[in-house]
């Protein structure tokens, strides 16, 4: 197995994180423009905004992608570091980049809690299981 191949969901959640950011960005700069949202907001994010609250959804969306991802792209980081990189590892990272982007897609779209936590719960299962490669790798000796 290449190691490099862990990269590339690291690369897809990145994407997936920017494009989310650019999104956000874009409609904020279509609020001010149209003086549906003051710019002095912005400032420092204090007072009333009167954001819209499709855009309260997609900023907590944004801040959903500096909570558990960052630890995705360690275990990755770890994982290709230390040389345990494992079919398995390269297929949880991908299933955990697909479990995000149907967590985007679930937030953004019918914002159903239940759905959205479950899906929230099955990409976290695919972290730690990242995470406890990597970890049973070390401890065994196994991949280099």
């Amino acid at each position: 197995m290449r190691p490099e191949l862990i990269l590339y969901p690291s690369i897809a959640m990145f994407l997936l994180t920017a494009g989310m950011m650019l999104a956000m960005g874009l409609v904020r700069r279509r609020l001010v423009r149209s003086r549906e949202v003051p710019i002095r907001y912005y400032r420092l994010f204090e007072g009333e905004s009167n954001q819209p609250e499709r855009l309260r959804v997609l900023t907590r969306h944004v801040h959903n992608h500096f909570e558990m991802p960052p630890l995705f792209h360690v275990g990755v980081l770890m994982a290709y570091a230390s040389g345990q990189v494992t079919v398995a590892s390269v297929a949880l990272a991908w299933a955990y980049v697909l479990l995000r982007c149907v967590h985007s897609w679930i937030h953004l779209g019918t914002n159903n809690v239940t759905h959205r936590f479950n899906v929230f719960a099955c990409s976290l299962l695919a972290l730690v299981g990242i995470w406890l490669l990597t970890l049973t790798g070390l401890l065994l000796g196994g991949p280099r």
